[in-house]
């Protein structure tokens, strides 16, 4: 065990070895620092947990369950301050509006346009970013700098290893996933350091099935040094990740699959301060995600067997992705005390997706026989280009011995542009020509000392998330329809080359109290609203000429239908470290309403008492979660134990139907049934019931580079029954008692 100095490092003075795990011992306060609502988590942490990517690191995080195993067995998205019922996930909208950045490099779905695997594009997977690989996390879940853009919920900052990496080999093993990495950084003859870490995960979903594993390989570097009297500093990188999710056809329905896709990245940052108080910092991204798709299901239409036929579905392309972000950053402290800071900066994307795409047989049609889906190519579809532009003024100041911190900016996007176009109309200033928009986002935040110890935050603001490429581009639909005596295969466009991107309002409100120097609170109020979201509408084939037209034959466009409505308070309560302990107490309540607006097309009514269209409706989902930590050290003996507790007491969700309804009796009961219910009981108020889990970790030193890891969740194995009252189903809310292994060493 060792003391390792921290200068420089945030929230933590000093800290000590448990093997190659770094533990923090001193923390600087028990309350936030910054006007930001921002959660960090370090290395020692990661390493702690035993996370395998970053969607393990996120159950870190207040408020995110933690009653699902961590591995690679399933894709892991996540959607900041959102509502997920207790035995469902999010999905498209919820997890699309969070972004993340690694090292500067936004990673996002934008460019994607296929929807091989969802109808919407939804956020990416995180178990493509290894956790071994990764220095700290800051999940921002309040307003931002105007620097940060394209997220409607949240920003996810990642920082990598960087620099003379202690070369340190670590294996992991549990029942879902096995593991291994290597890390190491050296000094280069003609200046430099030059660090590499190198990945391998597997995981085998079900023993029983042969066949149906998923495989990540993972290789990252970077060259970084210092130059023009320390003035300028730069690092190059790369990374290059492949993934192999693969299921073979072993079952009755013939079902298999297989996804070998591989992102490569490629980046230079270069940060010049040529004095103390000024710096430029210049961030070159290029991102290249290869997808390799294969999909086959029997399908049990009678063509030319009363057996039906085995149908297949391919994809072939690669979505592009090249940023430029220039920033010019000047802070200046003043000999009053006061501080000024001055942020401008700009950005240039470009999104792009090639290759020979969704292939589809047009007979034994992977949908169907009858379906309306056909090949099409990723060449087609044009480019994205986006510009952005924006600045922002600091300035923190005494009034009475009390301090007073504010921020405002102010950031101007421009999404697809198509050239240049100043004009003034309805709709306000234009500057460009802007197909998908062009917004303006005010931001605020405000940090006001109203008494020793005691803080009072406020912000407010907009931001913007660029709708994706799958969005606008759907492939056309190809509907079979009687003409002149004769069948004709009619092609009906389901593209919107004008849907807009959609922003989000947020508010948000907090009080931090150090209430001694080891005890600290924060209390957090916030409310968020987007408008404009994209949405699929359903058409009748003939809307064009009669809109009432009631056929079975439709097809989409995708339109900025959706809304969504979240609010919520989160309290924590943390200490310091007293005699080796530290507990942190964390209560969270989410509430969620979300909708779309106008009407949808009914193709099955009952014309008595049903209408063609009819009025969407709403669904609001609230939930509260509390968690408690317990965490023991002993410095002495190298231990580092931690207790995770967490109880979701209250869950619920209810769908309001506004359409026509019917007062009718079923098996003796009166009962209400409105369009567009499947079941008599879709609009009744479904509540979840309660469940809690345990979780625990401990990490020991073997030696004074060497430890061991253990973990086991869901220590006493509580299912978490729940019998859904309507259906009579038995769900499990929790995962199976569920264990892992870590060791690693370092030299």
């Amino acid at each position: 065990i060792r003391l390792i100095n921290q200068k420089g490092r945030w929230n933590s003075e000093y800290c000590f070895m448990i093997g190659g795990i770094e533990v923090k011992a001193v923390e600087k306060d028990v309350i936030q620092s910054e006007m930001v609502t921002t959660h960090r988590i370090d290395s020692g942490e990661i390493d702690h947990l035993q996370a395998d990517n970053l969607g393990d690191i996120l159950t870190l995080i207040p408020g995110v369950e933690k009653s699902r195993q961590i591995g690679l067995s399933s894709g892991q998205s996540i959607g900041i301050r959102k509502v997920a019922n207790s035995y469902t996930t999010l999905s498209g909208n919820e997890t699309f509006g969070t972004t993340v950045i690694v090292d500067g490099n936004m990673i996002n779905n934008d460019a994607m346009i296929t929807g091989i695997t969802s109808s919407l594009a939804s956020g990416i997977d995180l178990r493509t970013i290894p956790a071994d690989d990764i220095e700290s996390v800051e999940v921002i879940t309040g307003i931002p700098s105007v620097e940060y853009s394209n997220f409607a919920d949240g920003v996810i900052k990642v920082n990598t290893k960087r620099g003379q990496v202690r070369s340190r080999l670590k294996g992991k093993f549990n029942p879902d996933t096995k593991g291994a990495s290597f890390s190491s950084g050296l000094k280069v003859p003609f200046g430099g350091t030059l660090d590499y870490h190198v990945n391998y995960a597997y995981s085998e979903r079900d023993i029983r099935k042969e066949g149906d594993e998923y495989h990540r390989f993972y290789l990252s570097t970077a060259y970084s040094g210092e130059a023009l009297d320390k003035k300028l500093d730069y690092v190059l990188k790369g990374s290059y990740t492949r993934s192999l999710d693969d299921e073979k056809p072993t079952d009755a329905n013939r079902i298999g699959r297989h996804s070998h896709d591989y992102r490569t990245t490629g980046g230079l940052i270069l940060k010049y301060k040529p004095d103390p108080q000024l710096m430029y910092s210049n961030y070159f991204n290029v991102d290249m995600n290869r997808k390799n798709n294969y999909r086959s299901r029997w399908v049990n239409d009678q063509i030319d067997t009363v057996y039906g036929y085995i149908g297949e579905l391919s994809e072939d392309g690669r979505e592009w992705d090249i940023d430029y972000k220039l920033l010019r950053n000047k802070k200046v402290k003043h000999k009053n005390g006061n501080e000024t800071g001055t942020l401008y900066g700009m950005e240039f994307s470009y999104q792009k997706n090639t290759g020979s795409g969704v292939h589809l047989d047009s007979i034994y049609n992977y949908y169907g026989a009858y379906s309306t889906r056909r090949s099409y190519s990723f060449d087609d579809y044009p480019g994205f280009p986006k510009f952005s532009i924006y600045g922002e003024r600091n300035r923190k100041w005494n009034v009475r011995d009390r301090s007073v911190e504010m921020m405002l900016g102010l950031r101007y996007d421009a999404i697809n542009i198509r050239g240049l176009d100043i004009s003034a109309g309805n709709d306000g200033f234009s500057f460009l020509n802007a197909r998908q928009g062009e917004f303006l986002s005010p931001r605020f935040n405000t940090r006001i000392e109203i008494a020793d110890g005691l803080f009072w935050r406020l912000g407010a603001g907009r931001s913007v998330k660029s709708i994706s490429l799958s969005h606008i581009y759907r492939n056309s639909a190809y509907v079979k329809t009687f003409i002149d005596s004769q069948w004709v295969e009619v092609e009906y466009k389901q593209q919107n080359p004008d849907l807009k991107s959609y922003y989000t309002d947020k508010l948000e409100t907090s009080l931090d109290w150090k209430a001694t120097d080891w005890l600290g609170m924060t209390l957090t109020a916030y409310y968020q609203e987007s408008k404009d979201q994209p949405s699929t509408k359903t058409y009748p084939v003939g809307y064009e000429i009669n809109p009432d037209t009631l056929t079975s034959l439709t097809y989409n466009l995708m339109e900025n239908i959706a809304w969504s409505k979240d609010s919520g308070v989160e309290f924590s309560l943390k200490t310091k470290r007293i005699k080796n302990l530290k507990f942190v107490f964390n209560a969270t309540y989410r509430y969620s309403l979300r909708g779309k607006e106008g009407r949808y097309y009914d193709s099955s009514v009952d014309t008595s008492w049903e209408e063609i269209w009819a009025p969407n409706p709403e669904t609001w989902k609230h939930k509260i979660i509390l968690g408690q930590q317990t965490s023991y050290i002993n410095q002495r003996l190298g231990v580092w134990l931690t207790v995770d507790l967490q109880y979701i007491p209250f869950d619920q969700k209810r769908t309001v139907y506004k359409s026509n309804s019917i007062e009718t009796v079923l098996e003796g009961h009166p009962v209400t049934l409105y369009q567009g219910m499947t079941y008599w009981y879709d609009a009744e108020r479904w509540e979840y019931g309660d469940h809690w889990v345990l979780n625990a970790r401990l990490s020991k030193s073997l030696g004074q580079n060497t430890e061991v890891s253990l973990y086991v969740n869901n220590v006493f194995d509580d299912p978490g029954l729940w019998i859904d009252p309507y259906r009579g189903n038995i769900y499990e809310l929790n995962v199976p008692i569920y264990y892992g292994l870590e060791v690693s060493t370092q030299w």
